[in-house]
């Protein structure tokens, strides 16, 4: 094996793991160590000099690799440029850097002739990236399908199985280390969208914007809604889903939390984990799960990918470089919904003014069909609708808000051959 000298920018929590891992392996060298605080008490790495100054490392003639666990995209996104045009290997976990900035990166890398690696950035320790770069080059996917965030499932999974609030459950996810000081990211969708772009550059053949993700978060669920979930037999998760329209050939990428019948395979993912059911046009459906998130899952991705370019570094450049069409979706701003069908579950709320059988007129109006319909004898509504689209049930809102009817929750189920409505 190839032996190489590194830089290492960042040492926090995955960085550490990395430097802890690479103490096992005689093939690499980490020579600087980048920092945002040089004075920060930490224990002594034999061997490497650490710096605050990110351009010790990329200027540094002797360093082939850079290893990238910082996170964020400035500076970060003009370093690594700098190094690969300097000729340096690139390995990195930073998955918002890669879904803003991927096609200019790995353009970049393919001119100057060297490799930019990246199986950490989605799903932590799970191995999905080399999955569908080498496990699968013989499937056209068809679809992703997953849980990408540890942070989320964890707290909807105390919210599911032990009733505990969504503030509480949060606040248990920042003890333990799965939540930043600010969650928005994690609760809110964000880093699920960029995990599902990069996703969709690898199964799709095109870089989509992460402005374009439909994208929901948890924060706005309710004790209501967790409640739903075990009455249809189902559980509450945060899904990444990505599938190419076969008709007009759209991809459609969208987060949402979305109800799992408890048959699916991605209903008993709890905790922190993480899954993602690849469909392949050969291979079918792939289920892969594991620890998504974590110091050493993640390290244990990062350090993969350095062992990988260990060995295959002097691999001819057609080998090397990421196999996607050369093409972006244009649609960088907010696109019009798909037309990709779910089956939804609705909490309705009558005004005051609304009268008995309106909202059968509406959903004749809106040529809905109602699965099921249940009435708590004053104000409130449930229903399962069939399988409508966002564009749909959108014009439905609007015409139940005209006989004062409001939809104060919508739930898409994530449909399954043995889904049963009955509890």
């Amino acid at each position: 094996m190839t032996k190489i000298v590194a830089g290492l920018i960042g040492l926090g929590t995955v960085g550490s793991g990395v430097v802890e891992l690479l103490k096992k392996q005689d093939f690499i060298t980490i020579k600087t160590i980048a920092v945002k605080d040089p004075n920060k008490q930490r224990p002594q790495i034999e061997g490497s000099t650490i710096t605050c100054n990110i351009e010790e490392i990329v200027n540094d003639p002797q360093i082939e690799l850079v290893i990238e666990v910082a996170g964020g995209i400035e500076p970060i996104y003009e370093h690594l440029k700098n190094a690969i045009k300097k000729g340096k290997h690139i390995v990195t976990a930073n998955k918002k850097l890669l879904a803003t900035h991927g096609p200019e990166l790995f353009a970049l890398a393919q001119k100057n002739s060297v490799r930019l690696l990246f199986e950490a950035s989605v799903a932590g320790g799970i191995p999905l990236i080399s999955t569908l770069q080498k496990g699968l080059p013989a499937n056209e996917i068809l679809s992703v399908c997953g849980i990408l965030n540890g942070t989320t499932n964890f707290i909807l999974s105390k919210m599911s199985k032990e009733g505990t609030g969504y503030d509480e459950a949060l606040k248990e996810a920042q003890i333990l280390g799965l939540a930043e000081s600010d969650p928005t990211d994690d609760v809110e969708g964000f880093d699920v969208a960029y995990k599902l772009c990069i996703l969709s550059a690898l199964s799709f053949g095109q870089f989509i914007d992460p402005i374009s993700v439909q994208r929901e978060g948890i924060s706005r669920l309710k004790a209501e809604d967790v409640e739903t979930a075990r009455r249809l037999n189902c559980s509450l998760k945060l899904i990444a889903l990505g599938r190419r329209d076969n008709l007009t050939e759209k991809i459609d990428l969208r987060v949402h939390p979305i109800l799992v019948p408890n048959a699916h395979s991605l209903s008993g993912i709890s905790g922190a984990n993480n899954a993602i059911i690849i469909e392949g046009s050969a291979a079918g459906k792939i289920c892969l799960s594991g620890p998504g998130a974590g110091k050493l899952p993640t390290a244990s991705a990062v350090v993969g990918d350095v062992i990988t370019l260990c060995q295959n570094k002097h691999l001819p450049l057609e080998q090397k470089s990421l196999k996607i069409k050369n093409k972006e979706n244009k649609n960088k701003s907010k696109n019009k919904k798909s037309q990709c069908g779910f089956k939804n579950y609705l909490r309705l709320v009558l005004g005051a003014s609304s009268k008995p059988g309106v909202l059968i007129s509406a959903l004749a109006a809106c040529k809905i069909i109602a699965l099921q319909i249940e009435h708590d004898g004053l104000l409130t509504y449930t229903m399962v609708t069939d399988s409508q689209s966002d564009e749909q049930i959108d014009k439905f809102r609007k015409t139940l808000e005209t006989y004062d009817i409001k939809v104060v929750s919508r739930l898409r189920i994530l449909e399954d051959e043995s889904f049963s409505l009955t509890a």
